[in-house]
């Protein structure tokens, strides 16, 4: 028990490391400013947690479902890579006056639904034929199998690929944040107003900010991989 606490505290210490390095870098661009620089950052930073994580939540939740109980993982895998969320975002925009902030929230969930769909049919496709079929000789059938099993089984495949959800959502929060309104306010709108100013130690504040904000959820999505998948507990 105590090394399986070990490993996952371990598995954020990468993503620890990074942000201090990004801190150094910000030092050495932003001369005798660079406290500001990541004090505005850091002010910054739960705007975009705030847009980044339910858009996560949901997009994982209900892609793993949507992938475990039907077809949809296989459609769902063929249109996702077509609808990035940067893209998405950009279309809400570009047709509507004044987009809501719920159409933003889209935005950057139907990507990660998309995939947490793929990765769940494909993990419960691959455990038909020996953990559900095992499962339903002991006598689990019906919403027992779903929820103590596929649906968990599906959402663990999904986590051990939010990086690459993490890394889509948060650079789909920068476009939304830019094209959205003054209403979002994060780091994202930081770093591309910073850019056009041409404030560098600022901009790379932000982005340095952005890329740690991705690396630590993208740790905590490893961590949660293995402790979800109900393989674990059988084994």
């Amino acid at each position: 028990m105590l090394s399986l606490v070990l490993r996952r505290v371990l598995a954020v210490v990468p993503a620890l490391l990074g942000l201090a390095l990004a801190a150094a870098v910000v030092a050495a661009l932003a001369g005798p400013g660079w406290t500001q620089a990541l004090g505005a950052v850091l002010a910054a930073l739960p705007a975009t947690l705030a847009l980044v994580l339910p858009a996560l939540a949901l997009g994982t939740g209900i892609g793993a479902l949507l992938g475990v109980l039907s077809g949809a993982g296989a459609v769902l895998g063929g249109v996702g890579p077509a609808m990035p969320g940067f893209l998405l975002a950009a279309v809400f925009a570009a047709t509507m006056a004044k987009a809501p902030v719920l159409l933003g929230l889209a935005a950057l969930a139907l990507p990660a639904t998309a995939q947490a769909a793929t990765l769940a049919g494909r993990a419960r496709a691959g455990a038909e034929d020996t953990v559900l079929l095992a499962a339903r000789g002991r006598g689990m059938d019906g919403s027992a199998l779903l929820w103590r099993l596929t649906l968990p089984l599906g959402l663990s495949a999904a986590m051990g690929g939010l990086r690459s959800a993490v890394a889509g959502t948060v650079t789909a929060a920068v476009a939304v944040e830019s094209l959205f309104g003054t209403g979002l306010s994060g780091a994202g709108r930081l770093f591309v107003e910073a850019a056009r100013a041409g404030d560098t130690g600022v901009a790379v504040a932000a982005l340095a900010g952005l890329c740690g904000l991705t690396l630590l959820l993208g740790a905590l999505g490893g961590a949660l991989h293995g402790r979800i998948d109900p393989r674990a507990r059988m084994a």
